[in-house]
Formats: structure tokens, C-alpha cells, sequence
């Protein structure tokens, strides 16, 4: 598998197997023809890689036929090529100045396992030809564009011959605004009963501003079927769908989608029961006849031209379903997951007709305002059994209203769905129990039944919404959980922003609060079963300075000198020593008195019996530091100093002295698996001096 790329700006003499101006080649045509010059001819599995620019080339496939995919890709986000902008990846048979082309199929070949993806094709065709006019199976047409220039003799997007004994079609995403046909796919000398072509074309928006949006045709008597459309927005002034006066198979479907033959039928000339359509909008001058019809309309098809973006009330795509259209949640499952652009139906169960839904083109999303919907109200956390009533502009819904859907949300928690069940106007409280109260007196508000677990304690908002449902904005209510109505700052403030004098009754708290009466002064409280101490005169008194004289508490100026609350920094390397460690377990020379918090170098020597230092050349020197329940708290890395004579360093840190206790250490010297001294203990006190 290879990887092969084309730029604008770069060369047909390159090798064509890096993206930089000095590697890609420069043109279309060069990549897919057959093998010459730098070209070693592409085979199945490779991939072709195509820069932003415009690309003036007729194209003929001319590499042999492949038994596995082939890929050319255009790359408009110009993520695989640097010192180029972003951009569409055209081709084209329009001369420079785009004025009028000559007329004529500019991508063409005959070939399997073939796939186009992120191009757009504009120019001019010939009658029987499109832009892209290919022989073959196994093709697949993705996330591309077709534009063709009015003439009365052309404008055929994509024309498709599907030999005999091949098929697998599949056109997804692409975009059709042509003269003539949009897709014309025949199938070529199969005359066997009902041939499965398996065409598959999804979520495809085609216009044909002269003839049909789609043609599908046998140039031989026999039948075949396979041809499935979903999700897709076909529109012809001559007919939506059309297939020419020969017979057709069984098995054909059309889902989710929109048919619309603006001076003809949006079926046309299909033969008896050879295809089925499913939740669709099939609108034309003439009724479509010979199909058989499943939980379709016939009514008007509503389209957002813009208007929502003139008027200032939403950013949504342009042919999208208009706000309130039957279009709206009305297809049923079994389609593509997600519509033209990628947006995921907005509800899943019951996706839109059509190719595009009723999106936001903004990042930050749009908000068509529901009137009259109250913003926020208060209820005291943990409230059981609250009902509220909300304003959804829409009479006539109840709880299985299709697409109507209920969600609290509890501030910074993910929103949890409320199952909606019947209720009443009046009725006894039931957890999402929903009811419109008065269609006449109040039209459009409606009671809903929120779940206890919404107003749980815990939250301090949570915020309610109903959407969904077709003719009605929704509803979008905060509540603010907090007793009387008072937020947790406001609570706050009117306790302790409150003057002590007016809530001194006999008992109650205010009484039994200390009293400031003075700012910065001494607390005064007036009962005798309470402080009653002016702890800060002791200074005005003669006897507590001489009981305080000389006090640690007490230098004569300050009540607490500065110099011993000054905190010993942490990182502070204190030397201590040295200390001699007797072998043996005889113990140490000297205790260590250490602060808390401290670190400490502590300076030692091991011994033997006699005072005579133990040579520790060559050897493995750890301490090991143990709490008073002669648990291990830390094991340090001594460093020898002078280790002809046994001494050693090492560092006490603050994993041992954070926490005050006696702790015992001792030093182990390892020579070998069987020379091992022990010496010490040596006793360490940390304290909270």
C-alpha cells in the first residue's frame, strides 16, 4: 500500500510519495493515469492524497484495473501538505477566468474499487455524460460537490455503468446542484431476473434545476433492484426519482427521505410494487404512482431558505426542515445515524425527512426564545412532591407526544431524563406526571410532576427543561434550591451582618453569642456561667506581669516574642554530630533532640567495643528510622566522610520529623550477602517546641 500526493505547486517529475513542493506531483491526471515517467501506475490499496487548489485537468483512469480499494482524497483542511491554505479541492473543465467550459466528461475510466472523497466537480457535461462519468463496481462517492453551468444540452453530475455481474454503489454526503440529472446509474447487458445492484445512496441533497434528481435505468428488458436511498433530499423540475420505461425488481426502498418532482411526480414511471417508501415527503405536480406508500405525506414541504438567519431567530442550515414543517421528526429508525453534516438526529427515535436537520451553523448554538416561560422560581432543598408549570407555547400535547422529551439538570452534574406518565390538571402529585391544564383558559402551559430526586440537598440549582415535540420552542426553568427564598450568601449575611443588640432575649442564640464591644477590643459577657476573663488586660495588671516575668509567653514588650514563633524552614540542613554508634546493639553514644518540621544532617561514626572506629570502605552504609511501635518510617542512604575511621552522613528528613515521637535508628553496614553489622540504636526525640 502506498501513499501519493498532489499539489498545486508541485511536479510531475517528482516521485509523487511526499506532500512537500520538491515530492508531490502536480496534477490529477498524471496520478490516476497509467504507469509512465514517475508514475509507477496505482494499485489496489493505495492512496491519493490531493491539496487544496484548483486543478484544470481532464482526468482519465488509466491504471489496471484493482482488486482492492483505491482511495483519492481531497484534503480541504490541508492537514497532510504545509505552506498551503485550507480550501476546496476543485476540478474542473472551466478555462481560467471560470467563463463558459467546453463541454465534455472531465473525469472518466473504467475501473472497480474506486473511491472519491472531499472534491468538488463544476463544469460542463455532455447529454449522456456527467461531470464524472465511470464504468465499474465496488465505487464509492463521499462528501463531494457537483456544480454544473446552465446549458440546455448538459449538466449531468454523476454517471455511473454498472457492467454485468458487478454492483456495490454507494454515494453518501455529496451534493448535487446541476442542470440536467443529479445521478444517473444504469445497469449494461444484464438481462438476469431481479440482479441485486446494491445501490445505496445516503444522505445526499440533490437538485436538478431541468430534468430528475435521480435516474435509475436497464439498457437490456431484464430486472434489477438492490437500490436503497435514505435520509436524502432529492429534488427535479421533471421528478424527484425516475427510471426510464423499463422493468424494474423487487426490493427497492426509499426511507427518511424527501421526494420532489416540482413540474412532474416526485416518483415517476416506476412499475407496480418494484419499490417501496417509507416515512417520506413525496410531493409533485402529478401524483407518484406505482409504489407502494408506508407512513408517507404529501403535504407541504417547508424549507429554511435563510430565513432564520434574515429574521435574526436561529442559525440553522439552509434547507433544512423550516420550524413547525411536517418534515420534523417525522422519519422512523433504520436510516443513517447522523445527518449530510454530521449532526446527530436530535432525536434518534424519530429522525427528520430528509438530509439535513434542524441544526445551529454557530459553535455557540442558537435559542429561539419560548414566551411567557417563567426563568426561575425557589423551593428548600428536599422538597418531596413538587409540581411546576411550565409554558411551552403549544396546545394539544400530552406525555407520549412523539418527540416530546423532559430532563432536570443538578448544577455541574449530567442531566438525567424524566419518564413522562399521564397525569391531570389537579390530580395527586406523581413523579413526571404531565398535563396540559386549560388548552381554552391558559393555552400552552402545562403541570409537570418533577421527580424528588431533582431537589435533593446537595445542589444549589437545578435546571428543568421539556423539548422535542414539533410546534412548541420548549421550556427551560432554573429552580434555585434554598430555604425562604434566600441564597446561601444571603443567609449569611443577614446572621452575621445582623447587630448584636436586637436579639438578646433570655435563651435564645443571640443571647449566648460573644459580644465585640469595641473593634479590636476585649470580649464582654455578662452572665456568670459564661468567660467572663479580660484576658487582654493582663498587661494593665502589676501582679500578672510579675507572675509573667521572665515567662517564655512574655518579653516585656510583645505578649508572644517574634523570635520564637519564627518557623524553622523546612528545607533548612542542620548539622549535628557527630555521633558515635557503638557495634553490636550496645546502643549509641548521645540521644538526637531534633524540632518538628526540621531537616537534619546528622554527623555519626560506627565503633566497635573498644571506641575504635570500623572501616566502611567498600561497604553498603543505610540507616533505618523506626517509631516508638517499632514501625519502619523511613530507610536513608548514608554517605561516607571518612570511611577509613567509620564516619558517615546522612539526612533526617521531614518524612520523620512532620510528626513529633521518639524514634530509634540504626545503621546497617553490608559488605556481602553474609557480612552484615548492625550498629546502634540511636535514640531520636522530634518535638513540638
Amino acid at each position: 500500500m502506498a501513499i501519493y500526493y498532489v499539489r498545486p505547486d508541485g511536479s510531475n517529475t517528482n516521485a509523487g510519495t511526499g506532500p512537500g513542493v520538491n515530492q508531490a506531483w502536480a496534477t490529477v491526471a498524471f496520478a490516476l493515469g497509467a504507469a509512465s515517467g514517475t508514475n509507477p501506475g496505482l494499485v489496489g490499496g493505495d492512496t491519493v492524497y490531493i491539496a487544496p487548489g484548483t486543478y484544470r485537468n481532464t482526468v482519465t483512469i488509466g491504471y489496471t484495473t484493482p482488486t482492492s480499494m483505491i482511495t483519492v482524497q481531497g484534503d480541504p483542511s490541508c492537514s497532510q501538505f504545509s505552506g498551503l491554505s485550507a480550501g476546496p479541492v476543485r476540478i474542473t473543465n472551466a478555462p481560467v477566468g471560470d467563463t463558459a467550459p467546453t463541454r465534455g466528461s472531465f473525469f472518466t475510466g473504467t475501473t472497480d474499487y474506486l473511491t472519491l472523497r472531499n472534491i468538488q466537480f463544476d463544469g460542463l457535461s455532455n447529454y449522456s455524460t456527467g461531470l464524472v462519468n465511470l464504468t465499474g463496481g465496488n465505487i464509492t462517492i463521499n462528501k463531494c460537490c457537483f456544480q454544473t453551468y446552465t446549458d440546455s444540452a448538459n449538466g449531468l453530475g454523476t454517471t455511473i455503468t454498472i457492467p454485468a455481474g458487478k454492483n456495490n454503489i454507494t454515494i453518501s454526503n455529496c451534493i448535487y446542484f446541476v442542470y440536467y440529472t443529479g445521478i444517473s446509474i444504469g445497469l449494461a447487458t444484464q438481462s438476469s431476473s431481479n440482479y441485486n445492484t446494491n445501490i445505496q445512496i445516503n444522505n445526499c441533497f440533490i437538485y436538478s434545476q431541468a430534468s430528475t434528481g435521480l435516474l435509475w435505468s436497464n439498457t437490456t428488458a431484464g430486472e434489477f433492484s438492490g437500490l436503497a436511498i435514505k435520509d436524502s433530499t432529492i429534488i427535479g423540475y421533471s421528478g424527484g426519482m425516475s427510471t426510464g420505461s423499463i422493468n424494474q425488481g423487487t426490493g427497492n426502498t426509499v426511507l427518511n427521505s424527501i421526494l420532489n418532482g416540482i413540474a412532474a411526480r416526485g416518483i415517476f414511471q416506476w412499475n407496480t410494487s418494484s419499490l417501496t417508501a417509507t416515512n417520506c415527503s413525496i410531493i409533485g405536480a402529478t401524483s407518484s404512482t406505482n409504489i407502494t406508500s408506508v407512513n408517507c405525506n404529501t403535504s407541504m414541504q417547508l424549507f429554511d431558505l435563510g430565513q432564520s438567519r434574515l429574521w435574526g431567530i436561529g442559525q440553522v442550515e439552509t434547507f433544512s426542515p423550516q420550524q413547525g414543517s411536517v418534515m420534523l421528526n417525522a422519519g422512523t429508525t433504520g436510516g443513517i445515524a447522523s445527518d449530510l453534516m454530521g449532526v446527530t438526529w436530535l432525536t434518534p427515535s424519530t429522525p427528520t425527512l430528509g438530509t439535513l436537520e434542524r441544526s445551529s451553523t454557530s459553535s455557540v448554538g442558537f435559542y429561539i426564545p419560548a414566551e411567557r416561560n417563567a426563568s426561575t422560581i425557589t423551593i428548600a432543598p428536599a422538597s418531596t412532591s413538587q409540581s411546576i408549570e411550565l409554558y411551552l407555547g403549544a396546545t394539544g400535547l400530552s406525555f407520549s407526544t412523539s418527540g416530546l422529551a423532559a430532563y432536570y439538570v443538578r448544577n455541574q452534574s449530567a442531566p438525567v431524563a424524566i419518564t413522562l406518565v399521564t397525569q391531570t390538571a389537579t390530580g395527586a402529585w406523581s413523579s413526571g406526571g404531565f398535563a396540559e391544564i386549560s388548552s381554552s383558559l391558559v393555552p400552552g402551559v402545562y403541570r409537570l410532576d418533577v421527580p424528588n430526586a431533582a431537589f435533593a440537598a446537595g445542589a444549589s440549582d437545578v435546571t428543568i427543561v421539556v423539548r422535542g415535540a414539533s410546534g412548541t420552542n420548549g421550556a427551560v426553568l432554573t429552580v434555585t434550591l434554598s430555604s425562604g427564598g434566600l441564597t446561601a450568601a444571603q443567609t449569611a449575611a443577614a446572621v452575621f451582618d445582623a447587630v448584636a443588640s436586637s436579639y438578646t432575649t433570655a435563651g435564645s442564640m443571640g443571647a449566648r453569642l460573644l459580644k465585640t464591644t469595641v473593634d479590636n477590643r476585649p470580649v464582654d459577657v455578662g452572665t456568670s456561667n459564661h468567660i467572663q476573663a479580660n484576658v487582654h488586660a493582663i498587661v494593665d495588671s502589676t501582679a500578672a506581669a510579675s507572675e509573667l516575668s521572665g515567662a517564655l509567653l512574655h518579653n516585656g514588650t510583645d505578649y508572644i516574642s517574634a523570635e520564637l514563633v519564627t518557623p524553622v524552614t523546612s528545607a533548612a540542613l542542620v548539622r549535628m554530630g557527630p555521633f558515635e554508634v557503638k557495634a553490636d546493639g550496645l546502643g549509641a553514644s548521645d540521644p538526637l533532640d531534633i524540632q518538628k518540621g526540621a531537616q537534619h544532617g546528622v554527623d555519626i561514626q560506627c565503633v566497635d567495643n573498644n571506641g575504635a572506629g570500623i572501616d566502611i570502605t567498600s561497604a553498603t552504609v543505610t540507616a533505618k528510622v523506626y517509631n516508638s511501635g517499632a514501625t519502619l518510617v523511613s530507610t536513608l542512604t548514608c554517605t561516607a566522610t571518612y570511611a577509613a575511621d567509620g564516619r558517615a552522613t546522612f539526612t533526617l528528613t521531614t518524612a520523620v520529623t512532620n510528626t513529633p515521637g521518639t524514634y530509634t535508628a540504626t545503621i546497617t553496614r553490608t559488605t556481602g550477602a553474609s557480612d552484615t553489622q548492625v550498629f546502634g540504636p540511636l535514640r531520636i526525640y522530634v518535638r513540638d517546641i
